[in-house]
């Protein structure tokens, strides 16, 4: 069991988007909703929203910030981890009331703000891998690649969406 735990929280933003895959099809097949639509929302509210608010708690409580800290293979107590909790929270919330609103300019701010966001936390996630050899599983795992990937996935599904696919 413990083994199982240590899989899903090492991947646990890759986890996120699975879901979001999960419902996205839901959405296609048993809902008969376009399918740009209900991917771009449904990853909005699971990849983005459910997983940064789960962000958010992971790194401003104790114990479990210390867990994260260890995880990302970096000091723990440091200030910037609130930072990130608060900048987390934020795009958490606007991730979840994507599920509450139609489609349109808030998912596109939504889209903008959580996609830069996210590709460049990827990036300071490759960079710390590159200069100081760092491959903890927060770190060099599938959270570098999801932070890299999933704001070109959001973005090229937003295009599609606004150019009426």
């Amino acid at each position: 069991m413990k083994r199982f735990r240590e899989l899903i929280f090492g991947n646990i933003f890759l986890v996120w988007v699975l879901v979001g895959i999960i419902f996205a099809l839901i959405g296609i097949y048993v809902n008969h909703q376009k399918a740009t639509i209900s991917f771009l929302q449904n990853l909005l509210v699971w990849a983005v929203g459910v997983a940064l608010v789960g962000s958010f708690f992971a790194h401003w409580i104790r114990p479990l910030a210390d867990g994260v800290c260890e995880g990302l293979g970096w000091p723990k107590g440091s200030p910037f981890q609130k930072e990130v909790a608060a900048a987390d929270g934020a795009f958490g919330i606007l991730g979840v009331i994507c599920g509450f609103t139609s489609p349109g300019g808030f998912w596109t701010a939504t889209v903008i703000g959580a996609s830069f966001m996210l590709f460049m936390m990827g990036v300071g996630h490759v960079l710390d891998t590159v200069k100081t050899k760092n491959r903890s599983v927060l770190n060099a795992g599938s959270t570098m690649y999801v932070g890299l990937l999933l704001p070109i996935v959001l973005v090229v599904l937003l295009i599609l969406w606004k150019c009426g696919y």
